[in-house]
């Protein structure tokens, strides 16, 4: 039953994206968009189920301004645009290979389930902040009861709907669907061939996650790991690449498409609203967009509206338009600069990062100790030098350098390493930016072509695109599947102990996880409750 609901979860989605682009198609006509539309020469069909987790999470996100999102009127809502499917019928033979290779990848990865766990900021934040949007419409200065809660992303909004009687099962389904969605768009390209560039980028990646298992310490090179419940790690992974694979098609190119760019504008602020990391994402289409001349900024306002939502919630959660850059903070009456500098100081030692001013080659020489960075440091640059001599014995060049292509891409590389390393710098933060690296290979793809050789068949791109998902699940939950594979599997909060302080707030008796648990906050202080505008807000009382 437990591949039923992965793949009903997965149904749920694309069907609530092609009704909402449909409903879209009736009620604004000014849009057509088709089952055969294409955007960035890619069948809309499998960008469905993306456009339905952004719409749920957009639409969930700006409901609990309003109201809680425990309540069934949110599911319920979002769920009307499931009707939009009726408007036109859809012809599943028209996309039988990716249903096909779709199916087979849900059954292989929900054996992920079978041995899933909580990773840590879920029992530290995510969970209880789900909680508080699932109980409380929009809190003003919420972050001052965690700091963590500032930082909150939108998967929190698309989880907190997803609580099903205290599973938590769909909360894992979610990273699955990211995924499946990539293999989807990466195995559509290496089959058509319809387009060069996606090709080729395509045929690497999917060597690059091969060798994802291989190597030093038994393998991981930085591309997509599932690692437990909930983080925006992989869905954030997936997103980045997307637009950044994007941006450098139409930089190369230097053909645009309204369409396109619209699309591509709603990915980036989707891959914002998943982390702030992906900011970067921004002027890189700024850049495109000068460059252009052709769309103008007023075209896409209607779109960013999303973001300036986006940013109001950020204002009224933590005091700051980005949180936790302290440039963008107000002086409202919930913000505190101790939450803000706290924050940062906790994150940075945490994940060993980079402190501006130090010695680069110590903190270096320190960070690759650790044996995950050492790891995914060592099979990285071993895998990104296998990919540069596969490209050098299967392909011809024609002899046209183009070098100046490659300074932009470089820079917006360089651009994101720097963040990553001064911010949070450990390698699951960078799924997206090592996946971008590969495609670096494939910039000059105007210039080459693949000789007609045994290890281009389809053949052996499928078996590269099983064995890669294959390998994805870990070994114990496979081992976990075989002992039981009808068990009912249930993710449920572990049981925590609580001590009392002041005014009926409790910590944590061991450690800093509230897990869920309203009155819990992880680190003493004193809080002050006041309203505005008929919405609490919590202040820290100096």
């Amino acid at each position: 039953m437990h591949i039923v609901f992965l793949i009903l979860f997965f149904i749920y989605f694309l069907f609530l994206g092609r009704g909402l682009i449909f409903l879209s198609n009736y009620f604004f006509k000014n849009i057509s968009i088709t089952d055969n539309s294409e955007f960035f020469d890619t069948p809309i069909y499998i960008y469905y189920p993306l456009i339905g987790i952004m719409f749920f999470g957009n639409i969930s996100f700006i409901l609990n301004f309003f109201i809680p999102l425990k309540n069934i009127f949110v599911v319920f809502t979002i769920s009307l645009v499931l009707l939009g499917n009726f408007l036109k019928k859809l012809s599943v033979y028209n996309f039988k290979l990716i249903n096909i290779i779709m199916f087979i990848n849900l059954l292989i990865l929900s054996i992920s389930s079978y041995d899933i766990n909580f990773q840590y900021d879920a029992g530290y934040y995510h969970l209880d902040y789900q909680n508080w949007l699932r109980e409380e419409k929009i809190v003003f200065g919420l972050s001052n009861l965690n700091g963590a809660f500032g930082t909150s992303s939108i998967i929190d909004y698309i989880s907190a709907p997803l609580w099903v009687s205290g599973n938590l099962i769909l909360l894992h389904y979610l990273s699955l669907l990211f995924i499946v969605v990539l293999f989807n768009f990466l195995i559509y390209h290496i089959f058509t061939r319809k387009n060069d560039y996606f090709f080729m980028t395509s045929l690497f990646l999917l060597v690059f996650a091969f060798l994802d298992n291989f190597g030093v310490n038994g393998g991981r090179n930085g591309f997509f790991a599932i690692h437990g419940i909930v983080k925006p790690d992989i869905a954030q992974g997936v997103v980045f690449y997307l637009s950044s694979i994007f941006l450098t098609y139409l930089f190369i190119e230097n053909i645009f498409n309204k369409k396109d760019i619209i699309f591509l504008n709603l990915l980036i602020i989707f891959a914002y609203q998943l982390k702030i990391s992906s900011a970067l994402l921004f002027i890189f289409l700024l850049f495109i967009l000068f460059r252009s001349r052709i769309i103008s900024l007023k075209a896409l306002v209607q779109t960013n509206l999303l973001l300036v939502f986006w940013l109001i919630k950020n204002v009224l959660l933590t005091g700051c338009l980005v949180y936790p850059v302290s440039l963008t903070c107000i002086n409202t009456p919930w913000f505190d600069s101790n939450v803000v500098t706290g924050l940062k100081n906790v994150t940075a030692d945490f994940n060993n990062s980079y402190l501006i001013g130090t010695s680069f080659v110590l903190w270096f020489k320190d960070w690759i100790l650790i044996d995950i960075n050492k790891t995914v440091t060592y099979n990285f640059i071993t895998s990104f030098l296998i990919l540069f001599i596969f490209k050098l014995l299967f392909t011809t060049s024609n002899g046209e350098k183009g070098t100046k292509k490659y300074f932009v891409p470089l820079l917006f590389i360089f651009a994101n390493l720097f963040l990553w390393i001064i911010g949070a710098a450990h390698p699951r933060f960078v799924y997206g930016v090592c996946a971008y690296m590969i495609t670096l290979l494939c910039i000059n793809y105007r210039n080459v072509r693949f000789k007609k050789v045994l290890i281009l068949e389809s053949k052996i791109f499928l078996s590269l695109l099983f064995i890669s998902i294959v390998l994805i699940p870990r070994l114990n939950s496979y081992k976990t599947f075989l002992e039981d594979p009808l068990k009912e599997i249930e993710i449920s909060v572990p049981e925590t102990k609580y001590i009392e302080i002041e005014n009926g707030w409790i910590m944590p008796a061991d450690g800093d996880q509230c897990w869920v648990n309203l009155k819990c906050i992880p680190y003493k202080k004193i809080l002050n409750k006041s309203t505005y505008f008929g919405f609490n807000s919590y202040e820290v009382k100096s």
